[in-house]
């Protein structure tokens, strides 16, 4: 009660150290006591000396320097419900580290200023089991850069990320078998890519958007049959459809159509239009091909005796392509 009416400062018992002779540490803790400020008195406080002089300082302050993590640390719970062990810089997580969620889903590996950062494994919770979800890059907290994504549905992914997203080259194989091979974009595949579907039949080509859009070959293997063509939001608008190898004799009818280069170069155009706010590309029906040496609109006059012909929007021809893929 003296203590508290007058504001001199009492050592707690036990806690007090006596202070050492000609000290000039600047932080050494002295003990804890009361002190009056503002006409408040009692406010508890913890001494020490800083440059030979004793100061006062509240205790939550010094609780909370002493809460600051940098370097290895013991397992930290959070408000959320996660909890971390690891390396800390500044108080945040920093360096290699094991985050647990709440949910039981666990990330071990590299953090930065408190985030995943650089190269890490993320399992997911799958009914009390942990499964291997994801292993690669990270960046600020996404995924970024090389990896392996494992979906629940079987499907896998591997290939460059960005934003946490499949961003870049990639290969996509499907729970059902089917296999996509080429660019991404913002996760859906856009630009030049190849589709190998478990029949064997195999599309290669555009994409904008996840669909099919613009020049590209789909071969139709167990036929022997390919088409050379335009697409448009994944659909065959027009192009050429004939024979997979040369000299084979095609069962294909004769080709009865005046001027079909005219034809085919004209409905061409008009795609180009209407895929312009779409992609914003040019159509080269030159580019009409296999890009490995597949035949153009400009070879189709030489070829027509082989049984080639023009197909515009016919969807008989699209029998055998899978639209779900």
């Amino acid at each position: 009660v003296q203590e508290r009416m007058t504001g001199s400062r009492q050592p707690s018992r036990g806690s007090g150290r006596p202070k050492s002779e000609g000290t000039n540490s600047t932080r050494s803790e002295r003990g804890t006591g009361t002190q009056s400020r503002g006409g408040v008195t009692g406010f508890e406080v913890e001494w020490y000396e800083e440059e030979g002089e004793e100061r006062p300082e509240q205790l939550w302050k010094t609780w909370d320097r002493r809460a600051q993590k940098a370097g290895e640390h013991a397992t930290v719970y959070h408000a959320n419900g996660d909890k971390y062990r690891g390396q800390y810089l500044a108080n945040m997580r920093h360096g290699q580290g094991t985050l647990t969620y709440k949910n039981g889903s666990k990330y071990e590996g590299e953090f930065m200023n408190d985030k995943q950062h650089g190269h890490g494994t993320h399992w997911a919770n799958d009914n009390g089991k942990l499964r291997l979800q994801y292993r690669g890059g990270f960046g600020n907290g996404k995924r970024q850069g090389s990896g392996t994504f494992a979906y629940s549905d079987g499907g896998r992914y591997d290939g460059e990320w960005y934003d946490g997203k499949r961003h870049g080259q990639g290969r996509m194989t499907y729970v059902d078998g089917t296999v996509y091979e080429g660019a991404w974009q913002n996760g859906m595949r856009h630009g030049p890519g190849t589709l190998f579907m478990v029949n064997g039949d195999t599309f290669q080509g555009e994409y904008a958007l996840d669909m099919k859009e613009g020049p590209g070959t789909f071969y139709y293997v167990s036929a022997n049959k390919r088409y050379d063509g335009v697409w448009s939001k994944d659909v065959a608008k027009c192009g050429l459809y004939g024979e997979m190898t040369e000299g084979v004799e095609s069962t294909l009818p004769q080709l009865k159509l005046l001027q079909p280069i005219e034809v085919l170069e004209t409905r061409a155009y008009e795609l180009e239009e209407e895929r312009a706010g779409v992609t914003g590309g040019h159509v080269d029906m030159g580019e009409v091909q296999d890009t490995q040496g597949g035949m153009s609109v400009q070879q189709t006059q030489q070829q027509q005796d082989q049984g080639y012909g023009i197909q515009e929007e016919d969807e008989d021809v699209f029998d055998e392509l899978d639209d779900s893929q």
